[in-house]
C-alpha cells in the first residue's frame, strides 16, 4: 500500500477526542513510513473533498517543529519541497542567534517592534524563518469547533520552544487565543499553487510602514519568508515591513489597514499635513499614468527613455524604494526598445536586484531581467521602438542606486 493511500486510511480512521491531549499519545516510532511526529487528526463532512487534518513534524528545520492543517494529499505536496526533502537548504534559515536588531517597546500604543542594532545596507539579510505552521483555507469547511480543535491540537504538538514563540504573538481580536494569533499574525502564500495562510513569529515582531526600509517574500522551494534591508538602516532605526499594497492613496492604505489589521495607520506618510497628502496622493496617481504608458507597445505608443527616469523618480520621491524593480524593469525595457544596450544593461541590473529583494529569488522577472544584463540584444524589446521619435535624454545620472 503506497504511502498516500495508507495515511489517508489511517487518517479517516484514527480520529482523536478533543479531551485527549496529543501529548500523552505516543510517537509513530512504529510507523516508519509516516512523516510524522504525532498521530493525525482529521474531520471532514459533506463540504469537503478529503478530510482535513493536522499533520505535525517535532523535527522539521532542525528541531524548531510544524504543524501543517490540510487534506492528506496537499500535506504530500508540501512534504516534496526541498525544505523537507534536503534539509540543507535551510543553512541561512533560521539563524536569529544573533540578530541584527532588538526588540523594543515603542511609547503611545504603538507597541513591540524591531529596531537595528548595527548599520544593514540594501541587500542586508535581516532574517530568514520557516513557519510554525501553514493552514489551507479549507479549514473553514469544517464546522468552528472541528476548526478551532485542530489549530489547538497543532499549536500543542510543537516543541516547547516554538509553543512559547507562538504564545508570544499579539491578539488583536480577543476571541479564541490560538485562533486570535493565528488571525493576527498569519501571512497569505501560495504552495504548489495552493493559497495556505502561514504563522512566522519572528516577521509578526516588525511593524508596517506605508514607507519601509525592508521587504520579505516567500520562498516556496525552503518553505521560508526572508527579509532583507531595501535601503540603509542606521542603529535605533525601527526595521520597517508594508503589510499592504502601499503603491496606493493615502485613503485607500488606511482603510486597508484598519479593515485587515484593525489599527489606523500612523506613519509619516499617512499622519503627513494634508497639502503634502494631496502631493504625495498625485505622485502616485501620476506613477500609474507612467507605468500604464510604459506598458503600451502598440505602434501609437508615446512611451520614451523620460517617462521611465520620471517614474523612477516619483518612486524615490515616495520613498517606495522596495518597490523600485518595476520601474527600473521599465527602464530596461524602454531603453532596449530604442536599441541604447548600455541604458538597457544597466537598468536590468537595478531591476534584478531590487526584485530579488521584493519578489524572492526565482521570480519571473527578477529571471527575465538578469537575461536582459546578459544580452539585451536578445530581450522581446530590443529594437521594438526603432523608429519611433525620441527626444534626447540624459542617461539618467543622479539617481545613485
Amino acid at each position: 500500500m503506497n504511502k498516500l493511500l495508507s495515511l489517508t486510511l489511517l487518517t479517516a480512521t484514527s480520529a482523536l477526542t478533543h479531551d485527549k491531549s496529543p501529548l500523552q499519545e505516543p510517537l509513530l516510532k512504529d510507523a516508519s513510513d509516516l512523516p510524522w511526529t504525532y498521530w493525525p487528526e482529521c474531520y471532514s463532512n459533506e463540504n469537503t473533498t478529503e478530510p482535513i487534518c493536522v499533520f505535525s513534524q517535532q523535527d522539521f528545520a532542525s528541531g524548531r517543529g510544524i504543524f501543517i492543517v490540510t487534506s492528506t494529499s496537499n500535506a504530500y505536496k508540501i512534504l516534496s519541497k526541498p525544505a523537507f526533502t534536503n534539509p540543507s537548504v535551510l543553512s541561512r534559515v533560521n539563524n536569529h542567534a544573533n540578530p541584527p536588531f532588538e526588540q523594543h517597546e515603542f511609547p503611545n500604543g504603538k507597541g513591540r517592534g524591531l529596531i537595528a542594532n548595527k548599520t544593514l545596507h540594501r541587500g542586508d539579510q535581516i532574517f530568514a524563518s520557516t513557519p510554525l505552521l501553514i493552514s489551507h483555507p479549507d479549514a473553514y469547511l469544517l464546522s468552528e469547533k472541528e476548526r478551532l480543535a485542530l489549530a489547538h491540537r497543532g499549536v500543542a504538538t510543537l516543541p516547547p520552544a516554538s509553543q512559547s514563540l507562538f504564545w508570544g504573538l499579539l491578539d488583536h481580536f480577543k476571541g479564541d487565543p490560538v485562533d486570535d494569533r493565528i488571525n493576527t499574525n498569519a501571512f497569505d502564500i501560495s504552495i504548489a499553487d495552493e493559497q495556505q495562510h502561514v504563522v512566522l513569529p519572528e516577521i509578526a515582531m516588525l511593524n508596517h510602514d506605508c514607507r519601509p526600509n525592508a521587504a520579505y517574500f516567500w520562498d516556496e522551494a525552503t518553505l521560508s519568508h526572508y527579509v532583507h534591508a531595501t535601503q540603509t538602516i542606521y542603529p535605533g532605526q525601527e526595521i520597517t515591513i508594508t503589510y499592504i499594497n502601499n503603491e496606493r492613496a493615502r485613503a485607500a492604505r488606511v482603510d486597508n489597514l484598519e479593515y485587515n489589521w484593525g489599527f489606523k495607520c500612523s506613519c509619516s506618510s499617512c499622519s503627513a499635513h494634508p497639502a503634502l497628502v494631496a502631493e504625495s496622493d498625485a505622485r502616485i496617481a501620476q506613477m500609474g499614468e507612467l507605468a500604464e504608458a510604459l506598458d503600451d507597445w502598440s505602434s501609437e505608443s508615446s512611451a520614451t527613455p523620460e517617462m521611465a527616469e520620471a517614474l523612477i523618480s516619483l518612486f524615490e520621491q515616495e520613498r517606495l524604494f522596495a518597490g523600485l524593480g518595476t520601474p527600473y524593469k521599465h527602464a530596461a525595457e524602454v531603453y532596449a526598445s530604442f536599441g541604447d544596450r548600455w541604458n538597457a544593461v544597466r537598468y536590468a541590473r537595478l531591476s534584478a536586484e531590487v526584485n530579488l529583494l521584493d519578489k524572492g529569488f526565482s521570480d519571473v522577472d527578477v529571471l527575465e531581467m538578469r537575461r536582459m544584463a546578459r544580452d539585451p540584444e536578445l530581450s522581446w524589446s530590443w529594437k521594438k521602438r526603432v523608429g519611433h521619435e525620441r527626444p534626447a535624454v540624459g542617461c539618467g545620472h543622479g539617481h545613485g542606486h
